[in-house]
């Protein structure tokens, strides 16, 4: 686009301002410019459904050109150590996350190693809840990033997952995982032991522990230790760092090295010391230890030496093995960060091996300088060691894989071992479990530059050999990870045989626990203390939720809706043991208003084919349940909850004496600690003259508040109904009648499509009859914000009680600031379960409040790092109480004609995460300014800013988070009238100056 058709452009629109007379004729008005035509409506979608004539040639050509697929050969790897797999987005994670199931008995959670409750922190990803979800995985598995990036899920997690086999697979778990606990690394919050535990003051906590090796096995020991209580730790280390193989031999590519030490940094705030530059055997021995007052010894040492193989080959400088070759790669890439310190490899390199280290042999060699690498492995294809984490890339990578070849000997040429003499080792079986081999004699000669063997590796100590099985030469433990024949030394990891890291951190997990139990029992204590492992806790974890709301204490804002999830008192005896602060009872009326419901009557109200929303409706009337067992239920719960809020809540006709006299039963015959009444039910009790049929006019409401606080002196709520045009009205009538809070909102009256064929859902009866059901969830929470914020604002000495579509701790977080002192929930719960949705709840909520106060020099909004700068709009500090922030977002809401006409903003796009999709295009194209210029195929929008008036439609629909942004505008805005007003209004705005200027 050239600068001249802009510039005529603007002096086009500008004209069209000084214009006095007619613009001339329709024809002219509709007639698209030569301009558009050009450089906006060349990429327009045309009619769809003809058929399309192109050349193959021309496909082939786009296909090369614009390949995303990310193939390349490994040679096109030197020297870059990049990670292969970037961080899911947060749009990526979302809907990855969106794919699980979250089943109740979760066969991911079965399948790892460590029993991280997957589906739970897949669920906080999904309700973007990164501390949540780190908190899950932090707790089970210390090394929760590092096992994200290596675990092989194929064999572990993923193997047993629900959706396998459906189209996109098994959940990437192990990409979520990564997602989560980096978010969360980049909010820079320190690891302490949990504060609610009890002391560590006894002498046992005093007991000093001494684990050998860095690894992931006494890294995940020492945690948990150190999260119990236990303040005399050490960690004895023979190399200058910690990390084991992680950091020297795992190549960067695969896991970066400042991952790893975060999570070192994570235990060394638990007070764990390390002493690096000691080896067992060399500078000390366990006896020595024992000799030194350590109570317990844990070996968390790795295999140290490689199994070579085929004879003493390794004097020839082109010959290596993995326990050579790879520290060596991360010394230089990881430590010194040093790339051009790698060894130097060139032409043909030949690996002997097929596990995961020999792929990562493999792959680093590429990264050295070889043009060519084998992999040649004994077995086939169908039994390898190495897991599809590593697998595929390699091969993407273009290494040659060479199956069925034994090596047997190296020949020397010209004096240096240059071939390998291989001989075919073919299956005599076809026993998936049991494959049997044969050499077949057939041998054949392959020439190498560089060769590399990873046959594995074996523990070569001294020290350990009178700890080690014979057999397998692997030290032998018992169930309890005890070395066998002694109750103070412990072992894991690899010194044990373990498969993979995240096997290695469930063995420092578990000896951790029988290591506290040995000392406590040591030191006599007849109850442990702690009684369980800790979670992993931050400050974050620390702020204060409770909150004072009309002299009545509550644990936390999170209560239940007076709804399905508050049927019965067993269900509400289950919320409050899992901590939810406060529930309102299902609704419950005089014995002569009994009602029966009908069937079906609850359902998906929801746009979404997947019904993956947590949006509800539901034909369902109040409570079956007869009001003496409300009643009765009351005094019970409250005995055995005396710190939970319990909120009776009520319903009857526009009569006095029926008000009265279940007022008085409450007062009298329970025991509760607030009262609401109903007076919002939209559907069945409306027609029996209760519910929306009182709530609707606010000198109804009065006298039902009136008749109620005369009877009875606790805090009595009004729940208001969405359906009253001005939810203030009501909420003043309430106030001047004696309440004191008021619930926003209740369901608001919808209908679902029928099928095809004209069938409702719900169908009730042989008739398949339907009726408005009350909608709920996220569709209602936009009308329930409003609710919130005209009463906030109209009436600020009322109490609030938030209800209508808050599902995670962002929405209440918005409810808080708009005016709510409380929420009630009920659709997220419908869609999950009490404690899954309470502590994401939770966890979120402190998240976001702690970085309010503590991320904004970081310029994070919440939990969301952002290169924006933005003033916050509060900031809270864990000293503060949560009423403070009550309605400290209500100074934004503003009525439009307040509004000023001279702050205009312009979008602008992210090259960098612009998916090049158009759809910001489209949208603009025919739905907003025709503003946006896209030239299809592999180019980026464009915005004309000149055309732009700031509508932020295209923000709307950007499907990357971040990718589009509103930024102020360089140019001045000239508003584009189409036909000169023939009467100006006074004041109207036409020019509005740019503020960059």
């Amino acid at each position: 686009m050239s600068d001249q058709i802009i510039k005529f452009m603007i002096r086009h629109i500008l004209s069209l301002s000084k214009r006095n007379q007619s613009f001339g004729s329709t024809k002219n008005i509709l007639d698209f410019s030569e301009f558009l035509e050009r450089n906006v409506l060349s990429s327009a979608p045309k009619q769809i459904s003809v058929a399309t004539i192109r050349n193959t040639k021309e496909r082939e050509h786009y296909s090369k050109c614009f390949d995303r697929t990310g193939k390349c050969q490994g040679c096109e790897k030197n020297k870059n150590w990049k990670k292969d797999e970037s961080r899911l987005t947060i749009g990526e994670a979302i809907r990855e996350a969106q794919r699980c199931l979250k089943c109740t008995d979760a066969p991911c959670q079965k399948g790892c190693s460590t029993s991280i409750d997957i589906k739970s922190f897949i669920y906080n990803i999904e309700k973007k809840n990164w501390y949540g979800a780190a908190k899950v995985i932090l707790t089970d598995n210390p090394l929760g990033l590092s096992c994200g990036q290596l675990c092989p899920i194929s064999e572990l997690c993923a193997r047993n997952c629900n959706v396998a086999s459906s189209e996109k697979g098994a959940i990437k778990i192990n990409k979520l995982q990564e997602f989560a606990v980096s978010m969360f690394k980049e909010m820079n919050v320190k690891q302490i032991r949990d504060p609610k535990l009890p002391k560590n003051d006894h002498i046992v906590f005093d007991s000093s522990i001494a684990l050998i090796g860095a690894g992931a096995a006494s890294l995940s020991c020492a945690t948990f230790l150190g999260r119990l209580g236990y303040k005399n730790v050490t960690i004895f280390e023979k190399s200058q760092h910690a990390g084991g193989l992680v950091v020297s031999e795992i190549p960067m590519n695969r896991s970066p090295v400042d991952d790893i030490n975060w999570e070192i940094e994570q235990v060394k705030q638990l007070g764990i010391k390390f002493v690096f530059g000691k080896e067992l055997g060399k500078d000390f021995t366990i006896e020595s230890l024992r000799k030194e007052g350590y109570e317990c010894v844990f070996l968390g040492c790795g295999l140290n030496e490689p199994k070579k193989g085929l004879g003493h080959i390794y004097q020839q400088s082109h010959i290596l093995n993995s326990k050579t070759f790879l520290p060596k790669v991360n010394q230089a890439v990881k430590q010194d960060k040093d790339i051009e310190a790698t060894p130097k490899l060139s032409g043909h390199v030949i690996v002997l091996g097929i596990g995961d280290t020999a792929l990562d042999c493999a792959r680093s060699a590429y990264r050295c300088g070889a043009q060519r690498v084998s992999v040649i492995f004994r077995r086939g294809w169908q039994d390898i060691r190495a897991n599809d984490e590593i697998l595929i890339p390699s091969k993407n990578e273009g290494i040659n894989f060479i199956p069925y070849e034994q090596p047997m000997k190296l020949i020397e040429v010209d004096g240096k071992y240059k071939e390998i003499e291989l001989e075919q080792n073919l299956p005599v079986n076809n026993d998936a479990f049991d494959l049997k081999y044969k050499l077949t004699g057939e041998k054949i000669k392959m020439s190498f530059d560089y060769l590399i063997t990873a046959f594995g590796s074996e523990i070569q100590n001294k020290e350990l050999d009178q700890f080690l099985n014979q057999k397998n030469g692997f030290v032998s433990i018992n169930d309890q990870h005890q070395v066998k024949g002694y109750d103070w030394l412990y072992a894991g990891g690899d010194a044990v045989g373990v498969a993979n890291l995240v096997d290695a951190v469930n063995d420092g997990k578990t000896s951790s626990w029988h290591i506290h139990n040995f000392l406590q029992k040591k030191h006599q204590i007849s109850q442990l203390t702690p009684d369980h492992l800790p979670s992993y806790t931050t400050e974050i974890d620390n702020i204060d939720l409770s909150i004072n709301i009309l002299g009545v204490n509550f644990l936390n804002p999170f209560g239940l809706a007076s709804a399905p999830p508050t049927t019965s008192y067993p269900m509400i005896k289950r919320a409050f043991q899992e901590g939810w602060g406060f529930a309102v009872v299902k609704t419950f009326v005089l014995d002569k208003d009994a009602i029966t419901n009908v069937s079906p009557r609850i359902y998906k109200s929801t746009t979404d084919p997947l019904k993956q929303d947590p949006g509800y409706a539901n034909i369902e009337l109040i409570s079956e349940k007869s009001a003496k067992y409300w009643l009765e239920g009351s005094k019970a719960i409250k005995k055995e909850f005396p710190n939970h809020v319990l909120i009776g809540s009520i319903m009857c006709q526009h009569i006095e004496q029926d008000w009265r006299e279940l007022t008085r039963k409450c007062k009298n015959e329970g025991q509760f600690d607030m009262l609401e009444l109903n007076l919002s039910c939209p559907h069945g009790m409306t027609e029996l003259g209760m519910g929306r049929a009182c709530g609707e006019n606010p000198a109804i409401v009065k006298d039902i508040c009136q008749w109620v606080t005369s009877e009875i002196d606790i805090p009595v709520i009004v729940k208001i109904t969405p359906n009253y045009p001005d939810s203030a009205d009501i909420a003043q009538a309430a106030k001047e009648g004696g309440a004191k809070a008021v619930t926003l909102t209740n369901t608001f009256p919808t209908l679902m499509d029928p099928d095809p064929l004209g069938t409702p859902w719900p169908a009730v009866g042989e008739e398949n009859n339907v009726t408005y059901g009350g909608g709920c969830g996220s569709m209602l929470r936009p009308i329930a914000l409003r609710k919130t914020s005209e009463v906030a604002k109209a009436i600020p000495d009322i109490a609030i009680f938030g209800s209508g579509g808050i599902i995670q701790g962002d929405h209440a977080l918005s409810f808080l600031r708009y005016g709510a002192s409380a929420f009630q929930i009920c659709s997220a719960v419908q869609d999950q379960d009490f404690a899954t949705v309470l502590y994401d709840l939770k966890t979120s909520f402190q998240a976001h409040l702690y970085a309010s106060y503590n991320l904004n020099q970081k310029q994070w909004k919440g939990q969301f790092p952002t290169s924006q700068k933005q003033k916050p709009s509060f900031a809270f500090s864990s000293n503060n109480k949560l009423k403070n922030l009550v309605g400290s977002g209500l100074h934004h809401i503003k009525d439009i004609a307040e509004m000023k006409r001279q702050d205009f903003l312009v979008p602008q796009i992210n090259e960098d995460s612009c998916l090049k999709c158009g759809r910001c295009y489209l949208t603009c194209l025919d739905s907003g300014y025709q503003a946006i210029k896209f030239d299809n195929f592999n180019s980026f929008p464009t915005i004309i800013e000149e055309l732009c008036t700031g509508c932020a439609l295209c923000h709307a629909v950007c499907p990357v988070e971040g990718s589009i942004s509103m930024e102020i505008r360089a140019t001045d805005i000239v508003v584009n009238r189409g036909i000169p007003l023939d009467k100006e209004p006074e004041g109207l705005i036409n020019h509005i100056p740019s503020r960059k200027k």
